[in-house]
């Protein structure tokens, strides 16, 4: 089973058949920055973690055989017109693509806990007290299965069963019902942990080599502005997108609510433009329009957020539709964890 975030997916099911692998990564790492390419095919699967500059890391395993780093890259290339793959990408944050792609290198922490002996509950807060990288792996006994958590600086970042496709599951429930599980039936713990500063990488990105400039004289040295990541803006604005379409769901399926949801938010934006002027209706650098946000104003991302994620929980407030609106927004949380956790969002 290989473990790869999966909730940000860029392309996927491409026939790895007629895929050239070395100009698919190269092409992802300049399109994403950081992410992972995943390849499944019915007696294997594979993966290979990348940033803007390196190949990261590389898992490969079938019936038969597993491999890691370099051997397991090769291993992709030269199968991949023979396995008939299928290929999808995955953006992963910049922060955390290096503990995915060194997920293969954990080292031993704690080996062969028995819940006998100790709480798993205790377990995963001595772990989080001490702010560990790594992951508990938990076997269960009466052969029921099992499962990962997975912690980054000592918080929980998601888990996975040990039964399953390698999917995460970030909810908490997961978390809960894995402790329930060991104490129904115990089993045995293991804690590995993922030091962030043993990063090699397997392969560097090619670069061509360019003419050595002709130095040329200049009044003033150039001044570098600096640029926002396009992606980080696209999947804060397809958050942000995804919550005013939940929250539109909701208020459109209650017919004693009066007045259509884009009424109701811009007048939630009226009320606000003292505190946030890039929500002012008139000027328009904010619009959620036929299910789609559009953003043109020079706003932060975080005081972006923190302002649409007050109108909804205001509108929402409002007509009395907050517990209905919390019951939609699961999937939603489920696949924005990483930028609730990031942005600090409380809804």
């Amino acid at each position: 089973m290989i473990i790869i975030p999966r909730e940000d997916p860029a392309v996927q099911d491409l026939n790895s058949y007629y895929l050239k692998i070395d100009k698919l990564l190269e092409h992802y790492q300049g399109v994403l920055g950081t992410g992972g390419v995943y390849f499944k095919s019915p007696t294997s699967e594979a993966v290979v973690f990348f940033d803007e500059d390196n190949l990261l890391n590389s898992f490969y395993k079938d019936k038969k055989v597993e491999f890691k780093g370099r051997a397991a890259l090769d291993k992709i290339v030269e199968t991949s017109s023979v396995n008939n793959f299928s290929v999808s990408v995955y953006y992963i944050l910049p922060e955390r693509v290096y503990f995915w792609a060194n997920l293969s290198n954990a080292e031993e922490l704690y080996t062969d806990l028995s819940s006998e002996f100790t709480d798993i509950e205790g377990l995963i807060n001595k772990i989080e007290n001490e702010k560990l990288t790594g992951y508990i792996d938990v076997i269960l006994n009466q052969d029921k299965g099992g499962g990962f958590l997975f912690y980054y600086n000592g918080e929980v970042i998601g888990g996975a069963s040990a039964k399953g496709g390698g999917e995460l599951d970030r909810s908490a429930e997961y978390r809960d019902d894995l402790i329930e599980r060991s104490r129904e039936f115990g089993g045995r713990f293991t804690v590995k942990s993922i030091n962030l500063l043993k990063i090699t990488p397997i392969a560097k990105k090619e670069t061509k080599p360019t003419p050595k400039p002709i130095p040329r004289p200049v009044s003033k040295p150039a001044v570098k502005v600096p640029v926002r990541p396009q992606k980080d803006i696209k999947l804060t604005l397809g958050m942000l997108e995804g919550l005013l379409s939940l929250l539109e769901t909701v208020i459109k399926a209650n017919k004693r609510i009066k007045g259509d949801f884009e009424t109701l938010l811009n007048k939630k934006f009226v009320d606000k433009v003292d505190q946030y002027d890039f929500l002012d209706p008139f000027a328009a650098e904010f619009r959620y329009v036929n299910g789609e946000v559009i953003f043109t104003g020079k706003a932060s991302q975080k005081e972006l957020v923190k302002a649409i994620v007050e109108c909804a929980k205001e509108i929402a407030a409002s007509q009395g539709i907050t517990n209905s609106f919390s019951k939609y927004l699961s999937p939603w949380k489920k696949r924005y964890t990483d930028q609730i956790m990031d942005f600090n969002i409380e809804i």
